[in-house]
């Protein structure tokens, strides 16, 4: 077989099977969102892939404000 029929029948076969997997992924794809979040939490991904709101944030750092006593400001 001549080397340009294969890569014709390997490009018509992608053509085909390309619809058909595009649409095998978004049926599917919905539903497997919510256990993939699940499985990343469970192994310890879940900070990276869904990070927390800025007021969280906001709330863990210490408000940086002039002292009193006339001492100089903390770094």
């Amino acid at each position: 077989m001549a080397v340009w029929i294969q890569y014709l029948v390997a490009f018509i076969t992608l053509l085909v099977l390309a619809p058909l997997i595009a649409w095998v992924a978004r049926r599917f794809g919905s539903k497997t969102k919510g256990g993939l979040m699940l499985a990343s939490v469970l192994l310890g991904f879940g900070g990276m892939l869904d990070q927390p709101a800025k007021h969280a944030i906001e709330a863990a750092e210490p408000v940086k404000r002039s002292p009193e006593n006339d001492e100089p400001p903390l770094s």
